[in-house]
C-alpha cells in the first residue's frame, strides 16, 4: 500500500499539481463571486436555498430522525457520484462539463454564505465549525476529480496528436487516483461531517 500512495504523490508532483492548483482556485474564485453576486439579490438567494434544501431533503441529507451512520453513508454515496461524473466527463474533451460541476458546487457554497449574510448571521464561525472540518477532505476530492477530468482530456488530444502516447496508461493512472485517493478522501469526509461536524456545530449554541 505505501508502493501505492508514493507512486501517486509522484503522479501527482508529475501531471497533476498545475491542473489542481488552478481548479482550486477556479473554486474559490467562484465561491467568492457567486457570494457576492447574491448580496445584491436577496429574493433570488431565498429561492435557491429553498431549491439546495429540497435538494439535500430529496437525499434524506437533513433528514433530523436520520441515524449518523445513515448520514454517513448517504454524504459518502452523494460526494461519491458527484465526483464520479466529475471523473468520467473528462472523456468528453471539451473541459466544460468538469469546469461546470466544479463551479456549481462552489456557488452552492456562496449561496449558503450569501444567505447567511443577508439573514444577519455569522459566517466565519460557520465556515469554521460547518465546512472546514469535512471540507479539508471533500473539497480536495472534488478538485482531485476534476484534476483527473483535465487529465483524461488532455490525455484524447494527445493521442490525436501523437499515435505513440499511452491513452491506456493515462486513463489507469486517473482510474488508480480516483480510487486510491478521491474515494478514501470521500469516506473521511462523510464520517466527519456526520459523526464530528454536529458536534463543533454544537459548541456555537
Amino acid at each position: 500500500m505505501k508502493k501505492v500512495y508514493l507512486e501517486q504523490w509522484n503522479l501527482f508532483k508529475q501531471s497533476y499539481w498545475k491542473l489542481f492548483v488552478g481548479l482550486l482556485i477556479l473554486f474559490i474564485l467562484s465561491s467568492v463571486a457567486v457570494y457576492f453576486f447574491m448580496l445584491k439579490n436577496e429574493a433570488l438567494v431565498t429561492t435557491l436555498m429553498k431549491q439546495v434544501s429540497k435538494m439535500f431533503e430529496e437525499k434524506d441529507l437533513i433528514d433530523p430522525n436520520t441515524s449518523a451512520i445513515e448520514l454517513a453513508f448517504g454524504l459518502f454515496k452523494n460526494n461519491t457520484m458527484a465526483c464520479l461524473l466529475l471523473f468520467v466527463s473528462g472523456f468528453l474533451p471539451i473541459f466544460l462539463p468538469a469546469i461546470g460541476i466544479i463551479v456549481m458546487n462552489s456557488a452552492i457554497m456562496g449561496i449558503m454564505f450569501a444567505y447567511m449574510k443577508l439573514k444577519g448571521q455569522a459566517i466565519l464561525p460557520m465556515l469554521f465549525t460547518g465546512i472546514i472540518p469535512h471540507g479539508i477532505f471533500e473539497i480536495p476530492a472534488i478538485i482531485l476529480a476534476g484534476t483527473l477530468a483535465f487529465y483524461l482530456s488532455i490525455g484524447i488530444f494527445r493521442k490525436i496528436n501523437d499515435a505513440r502516447f499511452s491513452f491506456k496508461n493515462c486513463a489507469m493512472n486517473s482510474l488508480k487516483t480516483f480510487l486510491f485517493v478521491c474515494v478514501p478522501l470521500l469516506v473521511i469526509a462523510g464520517i466527519v461531517e456526520a459523526f464530528i461536524t454536529p458536534i463543533f456545530l454544537g459548541m456555537r449554541v
